[in-house]
């Protein structure tokens, strides 16, 4: 699977089979990370491997990579930030589901999956979650 001629993955068939996606996707084409950056130039490159936890329970880990240029809150000139987060994921069948998980301060960030996910959107939710709250030299 590649990100270009699948935009859309089936998080449950990557868990189950163990498949692995990997790939970049240029800052510009990701709009609200975008304009989160001083300057939306470069690529995030991403990696999403398919898993099963200890219970079989679908889920992923996903990994980004990249150098983001960010204002600094203190000077207002840009700086570049490198983001490398690994973030790691359990997959439920529906937003019922989630809520009825007790909320647990843990590893894992539970989400709801889908047939068809877009991998864009997904990768831009968490690139956008690792940016420091407050961004400083």
């Amino acid at each position: 699977m590649t990100p270009r001629s699948h935009p859309y993955i089936d998080a449950f068939e990557l868990a189950r089979d163990r498949a692995t996606i990997e790939g970049s996707f240029q800052l510009a084409m990701l709009p609200r990370l975008a304009a989160a950056l001083a300057r939306p130039e470069g690529e995030l490159r991403y990696q999403i491997r398919g898993q099963l936890d200890e219970q079989g329970r679908p889920g992923a880990c996903m990994t980004l990579e990249g150098t983001l240029s960010l204002e600094c809150q203190r000077c207002s000139k840009p700086f570049s930030f490198r983001l490398e987060r690994d973030a790691h994921f359990r997959f439920v069948d529906s937003e019922g589901e989630l809520n009825a998980l007790p909320i647990e301060d843990d590893e894992v960030d539970v989400i709801v999956g889908a047939r068809r996910m877009d991998v864009s959107t997904w990768i831009e939710d968490e690139a956008i979650l690792s940016l420091p709250l407050i961004a400083r030299h």
